[in-house]
């Protein structure tokens, strides 16, 4: 058993881990090589100034407090430490504080003039031990079809599976929460453990995380099936990704529309997914 010091209780213990690359800085606190806590907080620091993105530094107060009273309920009332419930709470946190704040936690607009165009880091990797798996849908409002696409990869970017599902749905949200349903059914099926579900779909992710959020009644019965099957696997995380995170799964959902996705891509990438996933390799 590893020694109980601040620095494995706030980052280098396996349940609190997930927490870290589960939010939104998506961090893996081994991979920052520093020894003591005054070190780490100087990194970030120096970070959030060096990106332009002060409000770094807000979001990791944030998850340090929600660690740190998660940790004294698990000792102090035998509470289960639950990785998704942490995130939830980090979640809705950072939200009231950017909105007090009247600020974007991780966007500098400053930051994003001087890029122009420039393309920000896409994909992360999960930790390992871990695997990825990025849900995506096409669909079509004219005839109401939509294809679902899941792809599932691990710490060093491989694709360990992936799959895809012709379908209909009345609706694009509907048509994504189907998707994420059919991808964690999927996984299950499979016994696949520690698995991070992501969806570029913002206003599903936030569905599914908040539950005394009302549901649409189009996606009321997919999103309380997740929630069963996560009540099953507490291992199971889910995050919002932005497009540009989501790019292998897009393409295979909108190729696949079309009946151009070959049967076999998870096992030989066509080229232009092949691009799609070198690209992706080398981000962090």
């Amino acid at each position: 058993m590893a020694d109980e010091t601040l620095m494995h209780l706030l980052f280098y213990c396996p349940h609190v881990e997930p927490i870290w690359f589960g939010s939104t800085l998506g961090l893996n606190p081994r991979q920052l090589r520093v020894n003591c806590f005054s070190e780490w907080w100087k990194y970030i620091n120096g970070t959030a100034k060096q990106m332009g993105i002060p409000s770094m530094v807000e979001h990791c107060a944030i998850i340090c407090w929600h660690i740190w009273k998660a940790r004294n309920e698990q000792y102090f009332e035998h509470v289960v430490l639950n990785p998704h419930q942490i995130l939830v709470r980090i979640s809705a946190m950072t939200q009231e504080c950017s909105s007090l704040l009247n600020t974007h936690l991780l966007v500098s607009p400053s930051r994003s003039r001087a890029q122009g165009k420039q393309q920000q880091p896409s994909w992360v990797k999960p930790l390992m031990g871990f695997l990825k798996v990025n849900v995506d849908t096409s669909y079509s409002s004219q005839t109401g079809s939509a294809t679902f696409a899941m792809v599932a990869r691990n710490f060093k970017g491989e694709i360990c599976f992936g799959n895809s599902w012709l379908s209909v749905a009345l609706s694009p949200i509907m048509a994504e929460a189907a998707a994420l349903y059919k991808a964690v059914q999927y996984v299950e099926s499979l016994g696949t453990n520690n698995v991070f579900f992501e969806s570029d779909n913002q206003a599903l992710i936030a569905h599914l995380l908040q539950p005394d959020k009302p549901l649409p009644w189009e996606i009321s019965l997919l999103i309380l099936s997740i929630r069963q099957i996560t009540h099953r696997h507490r291992d199971f995380l889910f995050s919002y990704v932005p497009r540009r995170g989501n790019k292998v799964a897009d393409w295979v959902a909108k190729q696949s529309l079309k009946g151009q996705c070959p049967f076999f891509w998870a096992h030989r990438p066509p080229n232009v997914m092949l691009s799609l996933l070198i690209q992706d390799g080398l981000c962090k």
